[in-house]
């Protein structure tokens, strides 16, 4: 899963460390923790959404309190890489992951053993930013609602296609929950998995394929000429660009969450001391208009709030993703 919108390093410059300024206050003065710089493990490459919001934050957070914060990047294996190191860290506050709807989401749903275990292996911090998705078709497609598009689906077995920006990512996976909640076969439709969702969206302007729940950056300008039409959105509220298209939850589908979503979380068994300290310092940065503005670059909303609720936000989504791997039999197939 990627929000494709313009480089993470052009919007904040790129700079992977974050040396203390000088003359500004700081929290770190009245406590010894931090005393030494604190590494962020983003488990994917630098210039996307997913190293975005962490490093976006961490950039406030210098600036308001002097900490030295590295951003270290450990891409491989969709996330698992730098999730493990993550996981084998010392409890000790000096080195965080950057989690997100991959890692503690999605790829749940289609790997039963990733390395660690995504709600027993780390302490929440703080949820930092998240984004909804649309359900998109070709606007050829006599469908201008979802209860239409079901039917049509219904009525054409076999013979509509969906996109996604590859197998098990999180576009992939939501057309699987569209078709599982609707009690609709997989195969009603055919999945044609691209290399990223940009090449997704090519293909479906390209008519190859003619549905797919898309990320809204790469795909808005093209809902705006008229080749694309909205049906529905994958979070809990309508969105500001899409008025009047219902979300998924309005529709009745009362368990259909799909988000893109990015938080901090610390090895298990790091004291609470530190956990309350990032929160507290994330929260602070995550009020910032600037770093709003920043985060909005990546169709992302700030969020924010406590470790108890991005904790049971981390199990919901675990336990959504795991019982769609199941009823679709994705779970199986690796």
């Amino acid at each position: 899963m990627l929000i494709s919108r313009r480089s993470v390093l052009e919007v904040i410059g790129g700079s992977a460390v974050f040396g203390g300024l000088q003359g500004l206050p700081s929290i770190a003065s009245a406590q010894q923790y931090p005393d030494r710089p604190v590494h962020i493990v983003v488990p994917f490459p630098p210039g996307g959404s997913l190293d975005g919001a962490p490093r976006i934050v961490a950039q406030q957070i210098t600036a308001r309190h002097g900490w030295s914060i590295v951003i270290d990047n450990r891409p491989g294996a969709g996330g698992q890489l730098g999730s493990v190191i993550g996981k084998q860290a010392p409890p000790d506050g000096y080195l965080l992951t950057a989690i997100n709807g991959v890692t503690h989401g999605s790829a749940s749903a289609i790997k039963s053993d990733l390395g660690y275990d995504p709600v027993k292996d780390f302490a929440p911090i703080i949820l930092l930013a998240d984004a909804p998705m649309v359900l998109l078709v070709r606007s050829e497609l006599p469908a201008r609602t979802v209860p239409e598009f079901l039917d049509l689906l219904r009525k054409q077995p076999g013979q509509l296609n969906y996109g996604s920006g590859g197998f098990g990512t999180q576009h992939h996976l939501a057309a699987a929950m569209l078709l599982d909640q609707a009690g609709l076969r997989p195969d009603i439709a055919t999945h044609v998995p691209s290399r990223g969702q940009a090449l997704a969206i090519t293909d479906m302007l390209a008519g190859s394929v003619q549905f797919i729940i898309s990320s809204i950056g790469p795909a808005w300008q093209h809902v705006v000429a008229g080749k694309l039409r909205a049906l529905a959105v994958t979070g809990h509220q309508r969105l500001t660009r899409f008025p009047d298209q219902p979300t998924m939850m309005e529709l009745g589908y009362r368990d259909f969450e799909i988000l893109a979503w990015s938080g901090l979380a610390a090895p298990a068994g790091t004291p609470q001391t530190a956990i309350t300290r990032w929160n507290e310092a994330a929260n602070q940065a995550l009020a910032d208009a600037n770093v709003q503005k920043q985060l909005s670059a990546f169709d992302f909303d700030a969020r924010g709030g406590t470790p108890a609720q991005f904790a049971d936000f981390i199990v919901r989504e675990v336990a959504r993703y795991k019982r769609l791997g199941e009823n679709t039999g994705l779970l199986k197939a690796t």
